[in-house]
């Protein structure tokens, strides 16, 4: 499957505390308009490839408080009816995989809703290969075993751009579950 999708702004007035919700209440517009994902799935895993128009990256944040990496996440549904928009709820977890400009190696990330987000060391066979070249980033994610994607086929994803300001909450996301074949 290859596929273009218009993305969204994630809800500014659904995360939590006070601080980002009233801030960037008016941020209704995602910094990425869209980008193409394309799935295959094999004997080896699942091989997902996310692209995206990026005019300024951002690989190093390090040293400088007002700038944040440009990063992209899978997510999939550890049951079938947890929620994407709000990272899941209590006992209905979303699970996947978040690459950074900034890091060689991917993390594997879980929520159980808004503000839940946990980071760890992915599984070993969980790699993700990056490159910007003519305005676009294109990073393929290669993820043996994934039983969450395995066992529910729908997949979602996020991207931030760090120059535009996107970090946390703040990014542009699919608005939905994509059914992906097995």
């Amino acid at each position: 499957m290859r596929k273009t999708f218009d993305l969204i702004a994630a809800p500014a007035g659904t995360e939590p505390g006070d601080y980002v919700p009233r801030v960037y209440a008016a941020r209704n517009l995602p910094a990425t308009s869209s980008a193409t994902l394309e799935v295959q799935h094999g004997d080896a895993g699942w091989r997902v490839s996310l692209g995206w128009h990026c005019p300024d990256p951002v690989r190093d944040a390090s040293g400088n408080t007002n700038l944040f990496v440009d990063a992209a996440a899978l997510l999939a549904p550890t049951v079938a009816d947890a929620q994407w928009i709000t990272m899941g709820a209590p006992d209905k977890a979303v699970e996947g995989a978040l690459w950074r400009a900034d890091r060689e190696e991917l993390l594997r990330i879980r929520a159980e809703g808004l503000g839940t987000v946990k980071r760890q060391q992915p599984p070993n066979h969980w790699k993700a290969h990056s490159d910007w070249s003519e305005a676009r980033w294109s990073v393929t994610f290669e993820l043996a075993s994934w039983p969450a994607l395995d066992d529910h086929n729908q997949l979602a994803f996020a991207i931030w751009r760090g120059a535009a300001a996107d970090r946390g909450g703040l990014k542009a996301i699919v608005p939905q579950w994509i059914a992906v074949e097995p």
